[in-house]
């Protein structure tokens, strides 16, 4: 329970908040002034709520902490497919947090280094490595491999290799942290991991979870580890994916996307809620559909099965975790013909909500229904093939999303406070 102190300040800081916000710079982009297009449908920007909220409000009371109090970390989860894997939209959105507030940059969160596994990787972080990597997708059905949260997985079979990891130095905001945790196989058949630095640091490992941490003294903004054979019965190396934390209070928000993913490709990955509960997330963005709905056998009833065992499985973790269904944006099948099962889509999103407790963002109504992306394509926001966002196009999706999200939180501070 709130004091009557804290009601004030939430009360008067809140509004000063965002008219210094609006005030920034304009070098620093404000997460609350969305771009204007006329055939944006802005009045369907909005979080949907169904029956109970109650998850969203604990939510806000820690948000409610961070912001007034500077207490507390909170774990934001957003997962996808090839939307996600580039990290535009989501990167949009952990930059809009960080913006919002002072103080809420809590570390960069989960990453994987794309690059070893063959497929594209986010701009704002270089990976380099040595050796021969084979990367395995959970969304690739001939792809036969373990899979972790992230639902990609980079193997190497040579003895002796290494990787780096460095962000580049125009991205803004900068992430450092003071602890690492790498998701890789921990039993007898894995090659050792270590880290190559002259700084101090200590070694944890979880066998439970599967991971090795790595603690510094101070700060630092890359990583670079070997990776070698020590024993006759080591015989390969899977990576799956790693954190960058800090012990500083703030949002960390975790993205995770696999170009072609379904629901059904992260119901392939069997160390899934393994390493979840490293990520324990406190809000979960689920972005999965648009693959989904352009398989041939789609099925309604199986597609929203899969997603009730994947509420399951984030409920076993984050029993009291927040959760936004996000409905496909409008597509196209082979340039030509609209997809209408973005609508049938929609319809389950609402269903799962109802009976999780969930909220649902409506990008298909934002964008203006069956057939908008053609309107989004020719103002250069979609790409030629009707599926994907151009750069610009993923930043104001990003951007639509987090006003949707802040204007629910507006609205539990009104209802808090009334």
């Amino acid at each position: 329970m709130k004091t009557i102190i804290n009601r004030y300040i939430a009360l008067t800081i809140v509004p000063l908040l965002l008219l210094n916000l609006l005030a920034v710079a304009q070098e620093v982009e404000n997460p609350h002034v969305l771009k204007q297009y006329d055939f944006i449908y802005y009045e369907n920007n909005t979080l949907n709520f169904y029956n109970d909220s109650s998850n969203f409000e604990t939510l806000f009371g820690r948000l409610d902490d961070l912001i007034f109090e500077g207490k507390g970390k909170i774990s934001v989860l957003q997962v996808g497919g090839s939307h996600i894997q580039a990290d535009i939209w989501s990167d949009r959105i952990r930059q809009n947090f960080f913006k919002f507030s002072p103080g809420l940059n809590g570390g960069r969160g989960f990453l994987f280094p794309f690059t070893m596994a063959h497929t594209n990787n986010p701009y704002y972080y270089k990976v380099t490595y040595t050796g021969s990597w084979e990367g395995f997708r959970s969304s690739v059905k001939e792809h036969e491999s373990e899979y972790g949260v992230s639902g990609i997985t980079a193997t190497t079979h040579d003895s002796l290799t290494s990787f780096q990891i460095a962000f580049r130095n125009k991205h803004c905001p900068k992430y450092d942290f003071n602890r690492v945790k790498v998701f890789h196989d921990l039993d007898s058949t894995g090659y050792k991991l270590a880290f190559v630095a002259d700084s101090n640091h200590t070694v944890v490992v979880n066998e439970e979870i599967g991971y090795t941490e790595f603690l510094f003294d101070h700060y630092i903004d890359s990583v670079a580890f070997t990776i070698t054979k020590t024993d006759t019965l080591q015989d390969h190396f899977n990576l799956y994916g790693l954190t960058l934390e800090t012990d500083d209070p703030g949002i960390v928000y975790h993205a995770i996307g696999v170009n072609g993913a379904s629901t059904e490709s992260y119901l392939r990955c069997n160390k899934f809620t393994q390493h979840l509960s490293a990520l324990k997330p406190d809000l979960v963005i689920f972005c999965m559909g648009i693959n989904d709905a352009y398989h041939p056998d789609f099925s309604a009833k199986d597609y929203e099965h899969n997603y009730d065992t994947l509420v399951q499985w984030i409920r076993a973790v984050s029993p009291d975790a927040a959760i936004i269904f996000t409905t496909n944006n409008d597509s196209y099948y082979k340039r030509r013909y609209p997809n209408r099962r973005a609508e049938q889509i929609r319809t389950v999103m609402i269903s799962l909500a109802k009976r999780h407790g969930a909220a649902v963002w409506d990008l298909y109504g934002v964008m203006g229904g069956l057939g908008s992306s053609r309107t989004w394509e020719r103002n250069k926001l979609v790409k030629r093939d009707k599926i994907h966002f151009t750069r610009t196009g993923y930043r104001l999706v990003g951007d639509l999303m987090f006003s949707a999200l802040v204007g629910a939180y507006d609205n539990h501070l009104k209802l808090a406070f009334e």
